[in-house]
């Protein structure tokens, strides 16, 4: 029931599937479907060269992972998204963070950060700060202590971050309160890097 035109392409679609052959040396164009059995063994054998190839394609999928990563939130809804950026995988490790002070954190940006640090405790998340001294933060702060988080402020004069540098173990965060939007970096030697360079300012602090 099929035009002949139709029925040509469908023929060439299914010889380039391996499913038919062309019968050479005959006047009409005469096709012959292929015995089920010689395709499955053609089958089996892609299937097998394929799975030689797999442990390079692993390997090369792995050296695409070495690339940094970026992503970027806006608004508060995003910030949000980015401080609970892999909370789960998280538990049980620490997070250590240079934090900004309030001035430039709207309202809607700090019932943000308000229940923030009960939800890393309840995450089971460690937490050192370091931070300027400044009166938008000391509620907040002492209630990070409260909650067995290590924090330490540094004078205004000296420290006067109005932004927050985060790292994880494979990640580095940074939340700009004024534009309300935040970064995240995913880079195990960045994360170490932050990290080093935070403990070196961490234990040069008294207070």
């Amino acid at each position: 029931g099929l035009k002949k035109p139709t029925t040509y392409v469908i023929l060439d679609e299914l010889i380039k599937k391996s499913l038919v052959t062309k019968i050479p040396r005959v006047k009409k164009q005469q096709y012959i479907a292929k015995p089920p059995e010689e395709f499955f063994a053609m089958a089996e054998e892609r299937l097998k060269q394929a799975k030689k190839a797999l442990p390079e394609l692993i390997t090369m999928g792995e050296s695409e992972k070495v690339k940094v990563q970026t992503l970027f939130y806006e608004g508060a809804k995003g910030v949000d998204e980015a401080l609970h950026y892999k909370m789960k995988e998280m538990k049980g490790k620490e997070l250590v963070g240079f934090y900004a002070t309030g001035e430039d954190a709207s309202k809607e940006l700090m019932d943000v950060f308000t229940p923030w640090p009960k939800q890393l405790h309840e995450a089971d998340i460690k937490l050192k700060i370091i931070t300027p001294e400044h009166d938008s933060t000391k509620e907040i702060l002492e209630y990070n202590r409260q909650l067995g988080f290590q924090v330490k402020t540094i004078s205004r004069d000296i420290y006067s971050s109005k932004v927050s540098l985060e790292a994880g173990e494979d990640f580095v965060r940074i939340v700009l309160f004024k534009p309300m939007q935040a970064l995240i970096v995913k880079s195990p030697e960045l994360a170490q890097c932050v990290r080093q360079v935070f403990e070196m300012v961490y234990s040069a602090q008294r207070g």
